[in-house]
């Protein structure tokens, strides 16, 4: 028997890549429930929601490009329209001799729309050096492999072959540990952001209504690589836009949640145009190219849906072919039921007909979906299409069953003689799924049995089926107990708020993410750093309420009979303020020496090591405009001499928080006009056999200081 191409790829492929494909796809598919449950009250009806959004898209996608495009330059962004892979290769190659034209580094997040046009192999050719900065992308780019998922790159190796690739490429001695290895790359690539002139980034979502380009990720690369050079290229395709940014909190938690089973992703930079003047840092010029490459093709053809996809990956994670067979099966950019279907409807189906093959139609893939694509349906229409353009040839004599299925008699016949012809005559199942697998045994009676005596049956159930219908009606009785349509056992919305004070809830998230909350004159948790007394050692604990305070034994006495040496309070707030000699004991047990905090609406703490070079500092401070309790999350907006970087290239971030508001819906109806970033806990990754690496190119280290409400903040000596 002829197999097709991804079977024969997974029959070859080692056992250990299996392994790990397998391992971190169960993982990540058991993650996305979690994170879809925290997130949602009804999931379901969040994914209806995106599903019905991004058919509206594809109905309306010329009007809404127009309305990107204009809402684009106005905020000084220049956009361009690739037809092709060929053009946009262009495109970008122009812009790029324009800003370096002799060569030069240029440093790439991580994008599926770069790897379908092929981008590298012409930036190369070009004289360039593009260098991949997403840790998985880089080992896949110093190996000269392709990546194996589209979100996971390296999720077929593992940790012994990273390291033997590090240690040929002299990032540092051969070592196992994943953080050592995540610690070589940042070290290595650190170089390439500060030199690199031109920065090439993908795109999540575009905002019509705004012309935000809005950017997910982990790491803290994508932000450097869009914020470091002079030049900032984004390459999406077409099928990107969201109408409005009020779409866009729904399709941020879908997409995290589905991805890698987070609330959000650390970062969320929502770009909205090069560097203004008053701003210390960020691209002189972004760029947005807009690339068809056949899906206006795809758009008015039967497989149009396949263009809600928004990446997430969440399909491959579920597909059992995909898990045995890994993403270098499909022999194409896009793997998975994804690409299954994708692949074949860009690049034709005489070409890659065959990959709609590469499923069992068990239908996980459309489950698993926050777009709620049809994917079994449209494999189902794929196949034939494949079969009738000789793409797929199948063993299997179907004018056979066709005729046996359509004549009662001999339908009759074959039945009764099945059990037998399965053993005798040969079939593909035998040398391909029952390979591996033992076909089950009958039980029971045959469906016409059944049918003949059903109406006997109902009037005697068995006491299996009595059971069962007891345990339904003790099931629906619960539920109305429980609050019915809040879901069976969920606390409503009040319930839960009167456990929780909104500050408590943004803690509590926070510290799950890696970071904590502290008072101004609380110490924080010490990382490397050594113990050592201080005239400041008032604590407040963490989030009791709002701004209570708890004093030592040793200083309560004297509280009411003297002003304490931290007693200067910044900006005149009533009692218990931040004070100049708090903030710098605090800074000072982090056992660091250079801090940079660049931002006019920051005051001066004297006494520190300064230094307004980002990249040598090792801590980093800034004022968030406000925190979200929803997700644990803080948003810092550019502002007037505020250095974007300050919260990104310190081991340590420092941010001065003095507002909160409860959801991530009510945190998009403040957001500024500027370009703006959602943190949401430390820099991290997973892309080493799924071992959660925390600071692998941002912060290691989030401390969130809570301000009171009343006090403020003025540009002058504490």
């Amino acid at each position: 028997m002829k197999r097709l191409p991804v079977e024969r790829f997974a029959r070859q492929l080692p056992q250990a890549k299996t392994d790990s494909v397998r391992g971190a796809s169960a993982q990540k598919t058991a993650a996305r429930l979690t994170a879809l449950a925290s997130s949602f009250d009804n999931s379901e009806d969040a994914r209806s929601r995106a599903a019905q959004i991004k058919d509206f898209v594809l109905d309306n996608l010329s009007a809404l490009q127009a309305e990107l495009a204009q809402s684009c330059q106005r905020n000084g962004i220049q956009v361009h329209f690739a037809k092709d892979s060929e053009e946009a290769n262009k495109i970008i190659l122009d812009l790029c001799r324009q800003a370096a034209p002799d060569g030069g580094i240029v440093v790439k997040a991580k994008s599926m729309a770069t790897e379908e046009i092929h981008l590298n192999h012409h930036l190369e050719k070009a004289g360039y050096e593009p260098v991949e900065t997403d840790l998985g992308e880089y080992v896949v780019q110093i190996d000269h492999d392709t990546p194996s998922h589209i979100v996971t790159p390296i999720i077929h190796k593992n940790r012994k072959e990273i390291a033997a690739s590090f240690e040929r490429e002299n990032l540092g001695p051969y070592t196992e540990i994943p953080e050592e290895l995540a610690m070589q790359a940042r070290v290595k690539l650190r170089q390439k952001f500060r030199d690199a002139k031109i920065g090439i980034s993908g795109v999540n979502f575009a905002i019509a209504e705004t012309g935000r380009i809005v950017l997910l990720e982990n790491e803290g690369n994508n932000r450097l690589s869009t914020t470091a050079p002079d030049i900032h290229i984004a390459l999406m395709g077409i099928e990107k836009m969201l109408p409005k940014e009020s779409d866009l909190p729904t399709f941020l938690k879908l997409l995290a949640g589905s991805a890698t089973g987070q609330q959000l992703t650390t970062y969320t930079h929502l770009i909205t145009g090069p560097r203004r003047a008053d701003e210390k840092d960020g691209p002189r010029q972004v760029h947005l190219v807009l690339l068809d490459n056949g899906r206006s093709r795809v758009l008015d053809g039967p497989y149009r849906e396949i263009l809600r996809c928004i990446r997430c990956g969440a399909c491959l994670n579920v597909c059992p072919v995909y898990r045995q067979a890994s993403g270098h099966a499909y022999g194409h950019v896009y793997s998975g039921p994804l690409g299954a279907v994708l692949a074949p409807a860009l690049e034709g189906v005489n070409k890659l007909g065959h990959l709609a093959k590469a499923s069992t139609l068990c239908g996980a893939c459309e489950e698993v979906c926050p777009v709620k694509i049809p994917i079994p349906r449209m494999l189902v229409q794929l196949r034939d299409e494949a079969t009738r353009a000789g793409a797929i040839k199948d063993p299997v004599q179907w004018g056979i069953y066709a005729t046996g299925a359509t004549k009662p008699g001999p339908w009759r016949t074959g039945l009764t003689l099945l059990p037998v012809a399965s053993k005798l005559a040969p079939h593909p199942m035998k040398s391909g799924w029952g390979e591996f697998h033992n076909l089950p045994h009958r039980q029971g009676h045959s469906f016409r049995g059944w049918w003949k005596n059903r109406a006997t049956a109902s009037a005697n159930p068995t006491p299996l089926e009595e059971g069962r219908k007891a345990i339904s009606e003790t099931m629906n009785e619960s539920d109305e107990v429980l609050g019915g349509g809040q879901g069976w056992g969920q606390p409503s919305e009040e319930s839960a708020r009167t456990h929780l004070t909104i500050w408590q809830t943004f803690t509590t998230k926070l510290e799950v993410l890696g970071g904590q909350v502290a008072s101004p004159r609380q110490q924080p948790n010490k990382v490397n750093a050594d113990e050592k007394a201080s005239p400041c050692d008032e604590v407040v604990e963490v989030a009791q309420g709002e701004g209570q305070t708890t004093e030592s034994p040793a200083n309560k006495g004297e509280a009411d009979q003297k002003a304490s040496p931290c007693d200067e309070v910044v900006g005149g707030g009533q009692g218990g303020g931040q004070t100049a000699e708090s903030l710098y004991n605090l800074i000072q047990t982090l056992g660091q020496d250079k801090v940079c905090y660049l931002d006019a609406d920051l005051p001066t703490i004297p006494g520190l090591i300064t230094t307004s070079d980002v990249w040598q500092a090792d801590i980093g401070i800034t004022l968030a405009d406000f925190a979200i309790a929803e997700t644990g999350s803080i948003v810092l907006s550019a502002g007037s001499q505020r250095a974007r970087l300050a919260s990104l290239t310190p081991p340590t971030h420092i941010a001065l928080v003095k507002e909160i508001v409860p959801t991530l819906e009510e945190a998009f109806a403040r957001m500024t006009d500027r370009t703006s970033v959602i943190i949401t806990g430390t820099s991290r990754t997973a892309d080493i056999e799924g071992v959660l690496v925390r600071g692998v190119h941002g912060p290691k280290e989030l401390i969130v200081i809570k301000l009171d409400t009343n006090q403020g903040l003025r540009s002058q000596p504490l």
